[in-house]
């Protein structure tokens, strides 16, 4: 049986994952597991900024750094955190962008070893840390040089060097191993592994390829019209590859599931599990109903001739962007800050089976699933209420 009256403390909670944890959180899997809630985000934001119902039980706090000292990081969280000593489930999605394998690493592991570090010090009733992490882990970015052999379960090596030094999740998990053995430690760890997420994030992601699409459907329709039809951006072979999407609220249910639930066998310190929508799906499955989505028909790629990329396409008609954008009202900054660069990784460069066993997460007693072009309508309807992209006359929306 789940305990109930949890106060989480979510570090990363503007992002595509953090955002889902805290609207998840209100009432799965009952809106009694979890009597206090509070979002952590670098930048000054609030609940209606973040489209997040005004309820109590929420709480969203700025300005906490995690590349201070540890001492000043567990001043900030006294100081800011109502009840910061009774948090006792940590879920850590916080992420720092660089542009090298060797400072995304340093970087990012050390961000993991401050906040934990600095909320074992400031709530003693701390029990349970969530690490997010993805399959980065199982080598997914290096196909070429190291073997994919789906389905990728979650007892695989780690990948081989000089590629091991690369994946900076791998340092992450080793942290929490250590911080979690010393003695007197009160709390354990799970790692939780999506592939690419499908969701929406109310500001600046750097992941989330859903957005991506969702720009370059919106203008393409603008472009060329209702019912035109849209080639896929890669190649045929990508088109037919296997893979699983993981929907943004299937990652946050599964997440808070392993939290609440630390007396099953299956999850014991250390473990680590896949997050997936939970069926296996290819492009070619996907491509025709998220395009339906905007009133156009999806097709397969065309082979033989040079495609312009999706964001050559964006950058080639800001003006019609500019259009539309006044015409509905829509937020003018969100296509300079989309990360085109994975939007393309997602649906050109990763082009090889790379799906997921499921089996452990079922065998913990986490059997939920979602068909994945169902949660790209979700992401999408999301965006629209947002004002990233239109409301194209017969769609439907719904938050």
């Amino acid at each position: 049986m789940a305990a109930q009256g949890h106060h989480a403390l979510i570090f990363g909670a503007s992002g595509i994952s953090g955002w889902s944890l805290m609207k998840q959180a209100l009432s799965y899997p009952a809106a009694s597991t979890f009597t206090r809630i509070t979002g952590l985000c670098n930048r000054p934001v609030d609940k209606k900024t973040l489209f997040l119902p005004d309820d109590p039980r929420l709480n969203i706090v700025s300005g906490i750094d995690l590349t201070a000292p540890v001492d000043e990081v567990v001043s900030n969280l006294k100081e800011n955190v109502p009840d910061v000593e009774n948090v006792d489930v940590v879920f850590f999605s916080a992420y720092i962008q660089t542009d090298d394998y060797d400072s995304l690493r340093e970087i990012n592991t050390n961000l993991l070893r401050t906040a934990i570090t600095a909320m074992s010090t400031a709530s003693k009733s701390l029990k349970t840390v969530i690490l997010q992490t993805g399959g980065k882990a199982y080598g997914v970015e290096w196909p070429d040089k190291i073997p994919i052999n789906p389905p990728l379960r979650e007892d695989f090596p780690r990948v081989p060097e000089p590629y091991a030094s690369k994946v900076f999740y791998y340092t992450q998990y080793d942290v929490l191993k250590e911080l979690s053995s010393q003695p007197g430690c009160t709390w354990t760890f799970s790692e939780i592994r999506p592939d690419g997420i499908v969701g929406f994030a109310p500001g600046k992601n750097a992941m989330n390829m859903a957005q991506g699409i969702a720009l370059y459907l919106s203008l393409y329709r603008e472009v060329h019209g209702r019912g035109a039809k849209v080639p896929f951006p890669g190649e045929s072979h990508g088109y037919r590859a296997r893979h699983m999407d993981t929907s943004q609220d299937m990652l946050s249910r599964l997440e808070i599931y392993v939290a609440v639930n630390r007396d099953r066998e299956e999850i014991g310190n250390g473990s680590v599990f896949n997050a997936a929508d939970g069926v296996v799906r290819s492009w070619a499955e996907k491509w025709p109903g998220v395009c339906k989505y905007f009133g156009l028909e999806g097709v397969e790629a065309v082979q033989g001739v040079e495609k312009e990329s999706m964001e050559g396409f964006v950058r080639g008609h800001m003006k019609e962007w500019e259009a539309l954008a006044e015409r509905f009202g829509l937020r003018r900054d969100t296509v300079e800050w989309q990360n085109w660069a994975h939007t393309k990784f997602m649906l050109v460069q990763f082009d090889f089976d790379r799906f997921y066993s499921m089996e452990k997460v079922k065998m913990a007693g986490f059997e939920e699933t979602v068909e994945t072009v169902e949660g790209y309508k979700v992401a999408f309807d999301r965006m629209v209420e947002a004002k990233v992209i239109p409301r194209f006359e017969g769609e439907s929306c719904k938050f």
